[in-house]
């Protein structure tokens, strides 16, 4: 369970990074918002899996899936 309170932490965490740039007027979405996320994931995937909620985890994967999509675009696609 605590590494799902770690996930969650680092979601908000990656959120208020992503909401301070954008407060300073850059309205694009940052790698470092993108890589905290995957890792909060990553975190909440383990978890779910120790806490045998496999159809979670998969549904969680496909967002790391989607995220990793995403920074992969965001650092070679300039």
């Amino acid at each position: 369970m605590e590494l799902v309170y770690a996930g969650l932490g680092l979601i908000a965490l990656a959120w208020i990074i992503q909401l301070y740039y954008i407060l300073r007027g850059n309205r694009e979405i940052q790698p470092v918002f993108v890589g905290i996320y995957m890792v909060a994931v990553v975190l909440l995937v383990v978890g779910d899996i120790l806490g045998n909620l496999i159809l979670l985890s998969v549904f969680e994967l496909s967002t790391l899936v989607a995220a990793g999509l995403v920074l992969v675009k965001l650092v070679i696609g300039k």
